[in-house]
């Protein structure tokens, strides 16, 4: 298509003229990433031969493995609507490729869980929610019978999204956000706010729980181990790299940099400054159920390990609990587990994350059937004249 000059035109041909500038610059985008990734073979035989060399890396032994796998995933969506703020987060547990049709989701059979409502428009929305989204992910975990069972992430991204939940007065959280916040527990799990402790222990003291981050920037092992400005790769990239089929870093526990240490593990923490009763003992409880975790003036009790299931495909980043990293039979047969559930190429993620994400996801629509209802229920008491304030604050 021929375009008229653009110095004699006083508009450009959108999005056409847009899309064109885009593709003309990724040849560039291409350069930058070749120069990313051409690491040199050389620094990456060396630093993996210097871990080698320390007995830092093991190979899988074992052909034993469990069936009996599962993962859970949360998902938020805040509708902000002319006169007020839709919430509804979900947490969703899933089963992975299984033989076993016994597998039980515990006594009260809490395979999700769904919490919605209606705020007046505040900075804290997104906090409460994100919040309650993840201590409903906790609780999934704590509470079915299987026996691996996969956190999306790492252990700190819940600590750090209920720390923010909970110290939400920054956000110029008032007495209706606490009244919302005692709603979720009360209507979610018959519980009030002191009992939040309970739910974070109950998960981060589960040796079955693992966390498996799909992303992730540390270069924990390497800044400790190796901290060559040859090697300019995050550990996960490096371990893709460099890991043979089947092998996999000797369980560390998490912190091993004086960086990453101090970065994350040493203050690691979770603090509530609303104006609730008894907030000192509730942050008292709250740190208590925290420390296995942290760092400071001690080793974690999280550990942190890198395997490669496959010759061509990447290393994962799991976090598992003291007792299974250090039992050399368990940590095996929970690596075969985990490797039996990735149809690599087709499915990069263990198969249960995968689907189980593809479901969290869905929360979208879940939010659409709510603001339908809304407008078609004959309880609806907003006339004519108001109407208008259950709907976008802009137009879709």
């Amino acid at each position: 298509m021929d375009y008229e000059p653009e110095h004699q035109r006083g508009h450009a041909h959108l999005p056409e003229e847009l899309l064109e500038k885009i593709l003309e610059a990724v040849p560039r985008t291409v350069d930058k990433m070749n120069q990313m990734f051409d690491v040199q073979e050389e620094p990456l035989k060396r630093a993996i031969t210097h871990l080698r060399d320390r007995g830092m890396l093991g190979e899988v032994s074992t052909s034993e493995y469990t069936t009996s796998v599962f993962a859970v995933d949360g998902g938020v969506v805040i509708e902000r609507m002319t006169g007020s703020d839709l919430i509804l987060a979900v947490a969703v547990g899933v089963e992975g490729l299984t033989e076993d049709s016994t597998a039980t989701w515990g006594p009260d059979r809490n395979q999700y869980y769904q919490w919605q409502s209606v705020l007046p428009h505040e900075e804290a929305t997104p906090r409460l929610a994100q919040g309650a989204m993840f201590l409903m992910e906790l609780s999934v975990l704590a509470q079915t019978q299987h026996e691996i069972r996969i956190m999306d992430g790492t252990h700190f991204t819940p600590i750090l999204k209920i720390n923010s939940m909970l110290s939400a007065k920054e956000d110029n959280a008032g007495p209706e956000y606490v009244r919302a916040l005692r709603s979720f527990l009360s209507e979610t799990y018959d519980k009030i706010i002191p009992d939040i402790p309970d739910i974070i222990t109950a998960a981060f003291g589960n040796q079955s729980i693992i966390a498996l981050a799909k992303y992730s920037s540390s270069r924990d092992v390497l800044d400790a181990y190796y901290p060559s400005s040859d090697v300019t790769v995050d550990d996960k990239t490096f371990f893709s790299l460099t890991l043979k089929e089947n092998e996999y870093v000797i369980p560390l526990s998490v912190g091993q940099s004086k960086g990453e240490r101090g970065r994350i593990w040493d203050d690691l923490h979770i603090n509530c400054n609303l104006d609730i009763p008894d907030r000192g003992e509730l942050n008292s409880a709250l740190q208590r159920a925290v420390d296995p975790l942290t760092t400071k003036g001690k080793p974690s009790e999280l550990y942190f390990t890198y395997f490669k299931p496959y010759e061509d495909g990447p290393a994962y980043r799991i976090e598992l609990k003291k007792g299974v990293a250090l039992d050399r039979e368990l940590l095996e047969k929970t690596l075969v587990s985990l490797k039996r559930q990735i149809v690599f190429p087709e499915i990069r993620e263990p198969y249960p994350q995968y689907l189980v994400d593809l479901m969290a996801k869905s929360v979208a629509s879940g939010l659409y059937a709510i603001q339908e209802g809304i407008m078609l229920s004959p309880m609806l008491r907003i006339d004519q004249g108001r109407f208008n304030l259950i709907f976008n604050y802009r137009t879709k």
